[in-house]
């Protein structure tokens, strides 16, 4: 029995097409659920990175200065005007006075000396200081939020004092 031309035609069932497409569909949609699991984390991360340097910062300025500003370390004592929450480190170095205050309504940790006013810190929920007789306890809490995220970070720092002399 001779075949004719049209029993040659290649190609595929419709069964095969299907199942092709089907299994297409669900290739993208994991990947499609992968690429929406990562970038929720890189979020997250970044929003984590965000709070832990703005921390690291404004305890580093209060530990080693503002500018020209010495900081907490080289004071040659120090005072706190107000509470363990709510404070007012005052400080007293070779340049004068300056002070570092928290204000928990503004959210920030703020520098002050004779040169002026700036904000060492922002996005700071809470904060403690306890003074000791050989230095300060600085502990901050930030939130960062960005869209549906929100991130915590806490940080603190013992500043030993050089010449403890704390009240």
């Amino acid at each position: 029995m001779k075949k004719d031309a049209s029993m040659k035609m290649g190609g595929f069932t419709l069964f095969e097409t299907l199942f092709a497409a089907g299994l297409s569909v669900l290739v993208m949609a994991m990947l499609f659920e992968a690429f929406i699991v990562c970038n929720r984390n890189w979020h997250r991360t970044a929003l984590d990175l965000a709070s832990t340097r703005e921390g690291s910062q404004c305890l580093e300025r209060m530990v080693y200065g503002v500018g020209t500003g010495l900081g907490l370390r080289a004071a040659y004592w120090v005072t706190n005007w107000g509470s363990t929450t709510n404070w007012q480190l005052q400080s007293s170095n070779y340049y004068g006075y300056s002070w570092y205050r928290f204000n928990p309504a503004n959210q920030v940790v703020v520098f002050s000396n004779a040169r002026g006013i700036s904000v060492i810190g922002s996005n700071v929920v809470s904060s403690l200081v306890s003074n000791t007789p050989m230095g300060i306890s600085v502990s901050l809490t930030l939130v960062q939020a960005e869209g549906g995220f929100r991130e915590t970070n806490s940080l603190s720092t013992y500043i030993k004092m050089r010449t403890p002399k704390t009240f």
